[in-house]
């Protein structure tokens, strides 16, 4: 069973910032999908309040859990909804909408076990409590179904547009995934009658022994190469991990959860294990340790969620919303767009030779850090953020525009549009994965974000 570690996606879930008293959010749903507005439904999962109504008639709306099914077809919400607060997902399910089989219930994505696996299915993620902090996105780290775009308004659907969250139709999505080397082989997943449901992300496959491995590329190639190639000709160092971490919430309590300055030298040894050396302002000097096995997991480089270990300590310790946790968001997201190791010069400077916080900076990112490796990098998020705006790997949003910010100040408005979803892809047999596949089961997959501060 893979973990389950639910990161908020922004600050104003992870400071714990009361409400306001700013006026509900209009969120308006537009259905450009070609499926039937009765065959659209909608659903809010999150363990906050929920505090809506039915724009169309005022009656309050319920968060969707086990024992308490609540789904709102787009018949129902014509008009759209008025949201005053709410922090979790807002679920699109195609056809019929799924029944929970326990408390916590979300689908699994991989598992053909699960009674809703053949549900066409996916999600925006939202924090409104009428903060200037909030925003919503949508994500394609766990899996792609349903083509969503985000847009928001001041002054309404007529009004200004503020911000934008593109998507693309479903074939366009699959072919970019079908473009991956090597071929991503169950990724796709079908139903009986051979109808795409959704494409399953690399991260999302579990680590347990038994089960079926993934389709896509590791990171072995990678890492070998690093110990191998660009660590004997780099003084041993594989990069160096440096910026300003900005802290935890209005009164940080803990010397790790204050802001300051971290500075370490990553290394690697014979066995791929990675090390990191070094010292924070605050909490002095340390050393964290990755090993290979963890960072080969599909929750390890790809999830970013990798288990490591402190100044040698048998303790298995897991990335939490601290400095730790910030560095190790530098770490993960340098694999994972092919910074670390990269020597292609930019403004006169090797990209694997610059501190961390300076790739956040860069426009080049995956092949054009790595032109001659393609597997020197996370090529799902390489492909997907070429179709959409959606986070397609954990720390999207320290690269690129996948927020669509809901400052009550400046926005009204949040359009939720579906679009092309009904043409079938053309996918060859070899990458389905239909009624048959292997029986396994799991959690719903989260995903970390760069939650902790901005630079």
């Amino acid at each position: 069973m893979l973990r389950l570690r639910h990161f908020a996606l922004i600050a104003g879930i992870l400071f714990s910032i009361q409400p306001s008293l700013a006026s509900p959010l209009s969120v308006k749903f537009t259905n450009d999908s070609g499926v039937a507005n009765s065959q659209v439904f909608i659903g809010f999962v999150g363990s906050n309040f929920l505090n809506a109504t039915n724009a169309a008639n005022g009656q309050s709306l319920s968060t969707n859990q086990f024992g308490s099914e609540h789904w709102y077809s787009l018949d129902t919400l014509s008009s759209g909804i008025n949201l005053s607060n709410f922090s979790g997902r807002i679920y699109v399910c195609y056809g019929s909408p799924w029944i929970s089989t326990h408390a916590g219930y979300e689908p699994s994505p991989i598992s053909p076990a699960d009674p809703n696996y053949h549900k066409r299915y996916d999600k925006i993620e939202l924090t409104y409590n009428g903060n200037a902090a909030d925003v919503a996105d949508t994500t394609s780290i766990d899996y792609f179904s349903i083509p969503i775009e985000l847009n928001v308004y001041q002054g309404g659907l007529n009004g200004t547009l503020k911000g934008s969250l593109s998507a693309s139709p479903t074939k366009k999505t699959v072919d970019a995934v079908k473009s991956l080397t090597p071929t991503p082989g169950s990724a796709v997943v079908t139903d009986g009658n051979g109808e795409f449901v959704r494409v399953i992300a690399p991260n999302a496959y579990p680590p347990s022994p038994g089960l079926p491995a993934s389709p896509y590329d590791n990171f072995d190639p990678y890492l070998t190469y690093l110990r191998d190639s660009y660590s004997p000709s780099h003084g041993g160092v594989i990069a160096t991990i440096a910026g300003h971490f900005n802290g935890v919430g209005p009164a940080p309590v803990t010397m790790q959860t204050k802001g300051q300055d971290y500075q370490f030298t990553a290394t690697i040894d014979s066995s791929k294990n990675i090390i990191l050396t070094g010292t924070g302002s605050l909490i002095g000097g340390h050393t964290l340790l990755f090993k290979y096995e963890d960072l080969m997991n599909p929750t390890g480089i790809y999830g970013a969620n990798p288990n490591f270990y402190l100044d040698g300590a048998p303790t298995i310790l897991t990335p939490q919303n601290d400095i730790y946790g910030w560095m190790i968001g530098d770490l993960l997201a340098g694999l994972n767009i092919g910074a670390i190791g990269s020597t292609v010069v930019i403004n006169g400077v090797q990209v694997g030779q610059m501190q961390s916080q300076q790739w956040f900076t860069l426009n080049k990112l995956f092949d054009g850090l790595q032109p001659s490796h393609p597997d020197f990098y996370n090529q799902w998020a390489a492909q997907m953020s070429r179709v959409s705006d959606a986070y397609n790997f954990a720390y999207s949003d320290r690269f690129a525009h996948v927020l669509a910010p809901l400052n009550p100040s400046a926005v009204d408005t949040l359009e939720i549009k579906l679009i092309g979803s009904t043409a079938v892809p053309e996918v060859p047999s070899s990458l389905l994965l239909g009624a048959a596949g292997f029986g396994f089961g799991c959690t719903v997959i989260a995903r970390r974000r760069c939650q902790m501060s901005v630079r």
